[in-house]
């Protein structure tokens, strides 16, 4: 019975509402003084984050049969999951001599730094966002119009896109309020729990895609 349900298209959004909203209603109503501070690097929200990629790359590896093209396909999924993992560990601050953001706008528009840099972390960015849109390109009309026929995995990534849209949106709106507002910050309060809601949502995001990717092994069994 469990298998049936997994694999329902149903499964990842009932899973993840439950979960995130468990998740963060024991943060914030069992440590509603403490909330700011479990968002920090090195708290409790990161160290589930880290877990989580650690899990992604293990299910990657051991679904790795499933995939016919290792290099087109798995290979890009796990280039992207070891890019992410080593993002959310923070080894863009360790990159550039001059920097701790080789990765932001403000890097590339800042004359300080090194044009040798500019080129290389260029190149990097351009390589992640080639692959990306790679995949969008090959999956992007299936996923589409699969959606409307109700199939797990359209339905499973629509969750995993939705949820990494919404934490950037969240993760922006303070910066956006104060630039609206003449320099006035959100109340303390109320930053707190965005600053949760952005966490917190990017915490799980690892998790959908090794869920993801659990479902597609199942269905491909079964089939």
């Amino acid at each position: 019975m469990f298998k049936n349900l997994f694999v329902s298209p149903f499964f990842v959004i009932v899973a993840f509402l439950v979960l995130w909203l468990s998740f963060m209603g024991v943060i914030y109503f069992g440590y509603p003084t403490e909330v700011l501070r479990l968002t920090e690097e090195g708290e409790i929200i990161e160290i589930i984050s880290h877990f989580g990629y650690v899990v992604l790359i293990a299910v990657l590896l051991a679904v790795s049969d499933d995939f016919r093209d290792k290099i087109k396909t798995w290979g890009i999924y796990l280039f992207l999951a070891i890019c992410c993992f080593l993002r959310e560990g923070g080894i863009q601050h360790h990159l550039s001599k001059t920097d701790t953001t080789p990765f932001k706008s403000r890097f590339f528009l800042n004359p300080n730094n090194p044009l040798s840099e500019k080129i290389v972390f260029g190149a990097v960015l351009l390589v992640i966002l080639g692959t990306v849109l790679y995949l969008a390109y090959k999956y992007s009309k299936y996923l589409v119009t699969s959606f409307f026929k109700l199939d797990t995995i359209s339905w499973s990534v629509a969750v995993l896109c939705t949820t990494g849209v919404f934490a950037k949106i969240v993760d922006r709106y303070p910066s956006n309020y104060r630039k609206a507002h003449g320099g006035v910050p959100l109340d303390d309060d109320v930053y707190a729990v965005f600053q949760l809601l952005e966490e917190s949502s990017e915490m799980f995001l690892p998790y959908l895609a090794a869920l993801i990717l659990w479902q597609y092994h199942m269905i491909k069994k079964r089939s």
